[in-house]
């Protein structure tokens, strides 16, 4: 199986390098494993200048003409994703975060569904659950399912043997979590996945929205239209019900918040 680990660093063999292949190094005990790196760093990713094109029309309306398209064409081709960044302040590393930013439109049309993913982030101290908590709600909104969040700590001096152990921790227990996850994604794609209540919500509400917008956010509109959900997919009676009712509560409390009429 292929692993694409994005790293977000400026240093090419800084902290988050080394803890990517100390989880390589544990991810190829279990399986055959093939992992490819992408360093943002060396990447032409210019910075997102805010103007919605990708949201509202399509992300072929993007001014920008750089390696995006070659990195979403190799998380595609991957089976799973790694995305490392170290904690800079609270948060992901600049260059990471201009990435997010330049996949804006995933949040609105994800195309990763079925896919795993691993979050992974090494901090000096503070900022590791912050920043890994963050990651996770991005990708999540690609389509991935997270399926290990990894935080490893690395001050600018040497660890005690506790810190050791603590690292190492994290590290099996994430790991484990992603090697049984890629184990079974092929036993997923034999057939329909299974759709919870919020899942199933949250397309909704999304494909709903894409109806009432659709003037303003086509791209959207094209996208949801006559979807049942992202993939194929089993929902049930009792999942389609109780989503109708929570849709009628939700959409009564956004109400202010559609389109407004026309004058």
């Amino acid at each position: 199986m292929k692993i694409l680990t994005i790293i977000g660093s400026p240093r090419r063999h800084g902290n988050s390098y080394q803890a990517a292949k100390l989880l390589e190094a544990e991810m190829k005990k279990r399986g055959d494993y093939e992992f490819e790196y992408l360093f943002l760093k060396d990447t032409d990713l210019q910075a997102c200048r805010g103007c919605f094109n990708c949201v509202s029309r399509g992300i072929e309306f993007c001014p920008l003409k750089d390696d995006r398209q070659m990195i979403q064409d190799k998380m595609a081709e991957a089976n799973g994703l790694v995305l490392v960044s170290p904690v800079y302040v609270m948060t992901v590393s600049a260059l990471l975060k201009n990435f997010i930013d330049r996949m804006a439109y995933l949040c609105h049309r994800p195309e990763y569904h079925g896919k795993k993913a691993l979050v992974l982030c090494t901090t000096g101290g503070v900022g590791g659950k912050e920043t890994l908590d963050y990651m996770e709600k991005i990708i999540r909104s690609w389509g991935y399912q997270v399926k290990g969040k990894c935080g490893l700590i690395t001050a600018p001096w040497p660890p005690t043997p506790g810190l050791q152990k603590k690292n190492k921790k994290a590290l099996d227990k994430s790991v484990h979590r992603f090697d049984q996850a890629l184990k079974a994604a092929g036993e997923e794609r034999s057939g329909k996945i299974k759709v919870g209540v919020m899942d199933y919500v949250n397309f909704r509400i999304f494909q709903t929205m894409a109806s009432e917008v659709r003037e303003y956010m086509p791209a959207d509109y094209q996208f949801y239209q006559g979807k049942q959900y992202y993939q194929p997919a089993r929902i049930s009676f009792l999942t389609r019900a109780v989503t109708e009712i929570l849709l009628k509560v939700i959409f009564f409390m956004m109400r202010d918040l559609g389109p407004g009429e026309k004058k």
